[in-house]
């Protein structure tokens, strides 16, 4: 059998051989960036990303172009003895999982960063490769967390949306400004209805247009609300003055957390919709069946009671923060 490809984890995910991080926060001489969330971003001399997030990465963070190294989907990049290519995660515009190839043996390995396992409005249609191994995240990776199909969910949505305007209330979406918040608005204007975006919203919306992705162009909120709008904003403007001092106003998070009977409460709203950009249960399962792994390693949110569905499934699989049964052993 071949020879895993080497893993590192005790500083963060990184491939020694390659000299690479994969998504750390923490600065670093080179890194590969999944996508522009801040939670997987951090300031390397060296940037290994989809070509939409290098555009988004430089609206967003004031990324210098010379730090960059964008690369398209699907082409293979030659380092040394590997072959790396970036495939569409269907996360976020942008977003990339990133397939590696030893070369003289085809050993490989699938890191997914987030993904989804289908194509959104705003997002590329994901891809999946067969590797050795996965190393993929659970954010959802619970059976509780199941989430409704599109269709049905997109009809919550507008169901509220089209209710709360006939009442003469305002819908505000709240959703995260890069991301669920495009996705929201590609879902009115394709219903027909228009929407304003706050300003963190539209700023993200218009790096996303320039960068290819097909959107109208976004109608910035000044404070004023006319008539027969919908709003979007991101989930922490709730808690501003401003906010809260609009009247007329009826709230709805637009999260996956939205399953949770008491999100309401949490999330301080009238309404909570199940649109998320994570892969659920079921299509964190169908992700590995896609991929065909000989070891598969858990990342982020249900780390150890996905890696032990797995293996009671049969698979070689281990949460990266430990506590599993039997300790992991990431070079045999």
């Amino acid at each position: 059998m071949r020879e895993p490809i080497p893993l590192e984890t005790e500083n963060g995910l990184y491939l020694p051989e390659l000299e690479l991080f994969l998504d750390s926060r923490h600065p670093r001489e080179n890194g590969f960036i999944s996508h522009a969330h801040a939670d997987h971003f951090g300031r390397h001399e060296n940037i290994l990303c989809s070509e939409p997030t290098a555009h988004i990465l430089k609206a967003r963070y004031n990324v210098a172009d010379e730090r960059l190294n964008p690369q398209p989907f699907h082409e293979p990049l030659e380092v040394g003895p590997y072959r790396l290519q970036l495939l569409p995660a269907g996360h976020i515009y942008g977003s990339a999982m990133l397939h590696v190839t030893r070369i003289k043996d085809r050993e490989s390995l699938l890191y997914t960063g987030d993904f989804k396992l289908h194509r959104g409005l705003t997002t590329e249609n994901p891809v999946f490769r067969q590797a050795d191994t996965l190393i993929m995240e659970t954010t959802f990776g619970a059976p509780k967390w199941i989430f409704p199909g599109t269709n049905e969910i997109t009809g919550m949505i507008l169901n509220f949306v089209n209710q709360s305007l006939e009442e003469g209330a305002v819908p505000a979406l709240l959703a995260y400004s890069l991301g669920k918040a495009q996705e929201i608005q590609a879902i009115l204007a394709q219903a027909g209805i228009p929407a304003l975006s706050h300003p963190a919203v539209a700023k993200m919306t218009s790096a996303c247009r320039e960068a290819g992705c097909q959107l109208p162009n976004p109608l910035i909120f000044d404070g004023s609300l006319p008539p027969g709008h919908a709003l979007i904003c991101p989930p922490n403007i709730i808690r501003s003055e401003e906010f809260q001092a609009m009247a007329g106003l009826r709230t709805a998070i637009l999260s996956g957390w939205a399953l949770d009977k008491n999100a309401i409460y949490r999330f301080g709203v009238d309404a909570a919709f199940p649109l998320s950009d994570h892969a659920d249960f079921p299509g964190l399962l169908e992700a590995v069946r896609r991929v065909n792994p000989r070891r598969i390693i858990t990342i982020h949110g249900y780390t150890r009671e996905f890696a032990a569905e797995l293996r009671r499934q049969n698979y070689e699989a281990w949460a990266v923060d430990g506590g599993d049964q039997m300790e992991l052993d990431l070079q045999r």
